[in-house]
This record gives structure tokens, C-alpha cells and sequence, in this order.
């Protein structure tokens, strides 16, 4: 069996890694995965940790349903909801938002995991059609005092994302596969939002063949 350098995460702590008396939980993760070729596990301290925290800052005012809200890095968004739920429909829904923010996640990560790939897969554009579905009894439930039992998030999403390749780029299925699990596994919202429960069922298209 090859072994490789042995770090361990601090997340490890969880799956019964004991920073007391590491050489014994070492060899406990070790024993169940030396199946494999190679072993590879990581330690890192809260420092470390510390220096990859990537943190975000919105600072918002809200006036009857709408918000008016200023990011760190100086942009404006505002949110409402249709006059039917008693706002003004001045502004996008904010679970519209949500669905925007998966788009645009998705599309910057899908960008950076094409141009990380062996060999690479150079995006041109991304096209994507979108529904996201909730129960509307997770939120308007009664009495208002008792935690509804239907849950108020979103609870499916489905659509297409047609991603479409620089000219000449040939895309096996394998290979676009690969792009579309990297590209939920590494983006934030998308990532949050298939650990919150929500079925993701968007399929993946190579649109330079249409």
C-alpha cells in the first residue's frame, strides 16, 4: 500500500479523531481506509482554519416588505414581494434571490472547475432554466406560535443548465459530469442548499452540440 503524507482536519474531531491522543485515532482512520491506494487526511489548526475564512457583510434597512441592503463590496440589492402578500413587488422576491444566487455561483464555480480540469474546459456561456418549489404552509401556518411542521424552505429545484464550450472544444459525457459535480460540490449556495434537504434535480447539457 502507497502512503502519502498524513494531515488530519480538525473536522476529523467529529468522526472520532481525539487531538489527546492523535496517534490512536490516527491509526483508527487509517485502519478504515487503508483499502484504498493511498492515504490522505488532513490536519490543520484553528489558525490555519482562520486563514481560508472567507466571510461576507450585507447591512439592510426595511420598510413595510421591502429591503433596501448594501454589501461589502459596495453593491446595492433590494427585495419585496408581490402586492398579493402585501408588499409593492418593487423588487425581486428574495427567495428569488436565492435562485439568482445559485445561478450566478453556479456559473462563476463551473467557470473556475472547467479551467482546473486535465485537460481543460474552457466555458463560453452558461444558459439556465431554473423552478424552485416550497410548501407555502411552512410559512403562513397557524396558530403563529407553534413552529409549523411543514418546513418553509425550498424544498425542490429543478431545471437545465445548457453550458456551452469555446469553439472547437469536444466534451465527452464523462468529462461534463465531472464539471457538473464538482461544480455542486464546490459552490457555496448550491452546496448549502443540497444540505438543507432541497432535491436538486438539474440536469446538465453540453449546448456546442445543439
Amino acid at each position: 500500500m502507497k502512503m502519502s503524507v498524513v494531515f488530519i482536519s480538525t473536522a476529523a474531531a467529529a468522526r472520532g479523531f481525539s487531538l489527546s491522543n492523535p496517534l490512536r485515532s490516527l491509526s483508527y482512520h487509517c485502519s478504515l481506509i487503508s483499502q484504498h491506494h493511498s492515504v490522505r487526511l488532513f490536519y490543520s489548526t484553528k489558525d490555519d482554519d482562520a486563514k481560508h475564512l472567507k466571510s461576507y457583510t450585507v447591512l439592510g434597512r426595511g420598510v413595510g416588505s421591502a429591503v433596501e441592503m448594501k454589501t461589502n463590496t459596495d453593491h446595492i440589492i433590494r427585495t419585496d414581494v408581490p402586492i398579493k402578500m402585501g408588499g409593492k413587488n418593487t423588487a425581486p422576491q428574495p427567495v428569488e434571490h436565492l435562485l439568482a444566487a445559485l445561478i450566478g455561483c453556479t456559473q462563476a464555480t463551473a467557470v473556475y472547475v472547467g479551467r482546473m480540469m486535465k485537460p481543460r474546459l474552457l466555458v463560453d456561456k452558461i444558459e439556465f432554466h431554473l423552478k424552485g418549489c416550497r410548501d407555502e404552509r411552512g410559512a403562513l401556518e397557524l396558530p403563529i406560535e407553534v413552529i409549523p411542521a411543514t418546513p418553509a424552505r425550498l424544498t425542490h429545484v429543478s431545471g437545465t443548465v445548457t453550458v456551452h464550450f469555446k469553439k472547437g472544444a469536444v466534451v465527452s459525457e464523462a468529462q461534463l459530469l465531472v464539471l457538473k459535480e464538482q461544480t455542486e460540490a464546490r459552490c457555496p449556495v448550491a452546496n448549502m442548499m443540497n444540505a438543507s434537504g432541497c432535491k436538486m434535480d438539474i440536469t446538465w447539457v453540453d449546448g456546442t452540440t445543439d
